[in-house]
């Protein structure tokens, strides 16, 4: 079938991209790198931080998943509401000025209640991270370029996480968990400036409403949509599987493969870094290569098939007994897991009108990590305790493949929707 091409503001899809388009990306993925940087360092930092102030785990627990996930998810429809109306160069300058201060506050903080109000300001604040770059990045790149553009943009997850723990970790043994805050906060300031100076505001695409719609008006028009939801329910279980392995697969190794905790979190954290780094960019490519071939209604048939993919190299890691072939299968994993990323946010982008975008993410962001990074990690634990034994986790996070599957189902049903919908103002379908 030909694809039936449209452009989301009205001009041809095969359109120039601009160097400054690029450059605004550029400093967008250094953006969202610190804004995983500082969103995990609390984590590396739990030992020394109950030490210093007598905390008790449940503090901890606190610090570094209550304090950030509430105001992260109170803060994101506002915050969504803000992008489709305001200059989003201005207002994601404020807010990386504001998440990284922050960040930077909790290394000189003299009370738990100061770490938790930090705490609360950064996850108040990263809650626009995404939204507002990847609604800029809608309108700098045509529909034919996006995914590579998206999966750029979303590589500086697995680098920035990585780069936490790993210089996290030696930062804190040389100079103490406080010069660790300080030195990840600071330089987004220096970011927050060059995107505020240099970058320019992108011209927002002219089809559809030129106004941004009120937000009841916003949820029941995506609420219509079957492509869009299974998208976005297709996203949201993908990402507990990735989080529920990242948070675990340091455990995994030592249980099941003796490793020592450095071994293992070295092992972790550059399968992780590096690999799920690369399987961010690869996943662009792929998801432009099928849009070309079968526009945005083929998107998520990309996002399909690296999940099905993933679930193999997946149960590779957890049932082989042979640590190298179980590293092959972490590896793999790790690279393949996040290619769902790019096309999928694409195919979000693309199913609903640019005033809407900010909304349409900002909902994806608070699903994604209220039900996949909340739900993920905890989902394996209780089936790993249920289990029990050596054994427990490795069905633990198998449990966790199973919501890939769940995921990979509802991707071939926005397939199959797309394919029934009639072609909409706005966007590439097929």
């Amino acid at each position: 079938m030909t694809p039936i091409v449209q452009t989301e503001d009205g001009s041809s899809p095969d359109r120039p991209v601009t160097g400054r388009a690029w450059y605004a990306l550029v400093i967008l993925t250094l953006i969202y790198t610190l804004h995983a940087v500082d969103r995990s360092v609390m984590s590396i930092m739990v030992e020394p931080i109950k030490k210093e102030f007598d905390l008790s785990d449940g503090h901890m627990g606190v610090l570094t998943g209550l304090a950030f996930g509430l105001t992260y998810a109170l803060a994101g429809l506002p915050l969504g509401y803000l992008i489709d109306r305001v200059d989003r160069r201005r207002l994601l300058s404020v807010l990386v000025a504001v998440w990284s201060g922050c960040t930077a506050l909790c290394g000189i903080a003299q009370s738990y209640a100061m770490l938790v109000t930090a705490r609360l300001a950064v996850g108040m604040a990263e809650a626009g991270g995404a939204p507002t770059a990847l609604s800029m990045i809608g309108d700098l790149f045509p529909a034919r370029l996006r995914s590579t553009a998206i999966g750029v943009f979303w590589a500086s997850t697995a680098l920035g996480t990585a780069a936490s723990f790993i210089l996290g970790s030696m930062i804190a043994v040389e100079y103490g968990w406080r010069a660790a805050f300080l030195i990840a906060g600071l330089p987004g300031l220096l970011i927050a400036a060059l995107l505020f100076f240099t970058v320019a505001e992108p011209r927002r695409s002219t089809v559809g409403k030129q106004t941004a719609p009120p937000l009841a008006e916003t949820l029941r028009y995506v609420l219509k949509k079957p492509f869009f939801i299974h998208v976005f329910l297709g996203m949201t279980l993908n990402s507990m599987m990735l989080s529920g392995v990242l948070v675990w697969q340091a455990s995994f190794l030592i249980r099941v493969h003796d490793l020592s905790l450095a071994q293992a979190g070295l092992l972790a954290g550059l399968a992780a870094g590096i690999f799920g780094g690369i399987g961010s960019l690869l996943g662009g490519p792929l998801g432009d290569r099928v849009f070309k071939r079968g526009g945005l209604t083929a998107l998520p048939l990309a996002a399909a098939s690296t999940t099905l993919v993933s679930l193999a190299t997946g149960l590779v890691f957890l049932l082989s007994d042979n640590l190298v072939i179980a590293l092959v299968g972490l590896v793999a994993f790790e690279m393949i897991v996040r290619g769902y990323t790019a096309p999928g946010y694409s195919a979000i982008l693309g199913s609903v009108q640019p005033r809407m975008r900010g909304v349409s993410v900002s909902s994806l962001q608070i699903a994604t990590n209220l039900i996949g990074y909340g739900m993920g990690p905890f989902l394996a634990g209780v089936v790993s305790e249920a289990a029990g034994g050596t054994d427990g986790i490795r069905w633990g996070l198998a449990a966790l493949m199973l919501t890939g599957a769940w995921g990979c189902m509802h991707y071939v049903l926005a397939w199959r929707a797309g394919l029934r919908a009639a072609p909409e103002a706005g966007e590439a379908t097929a």
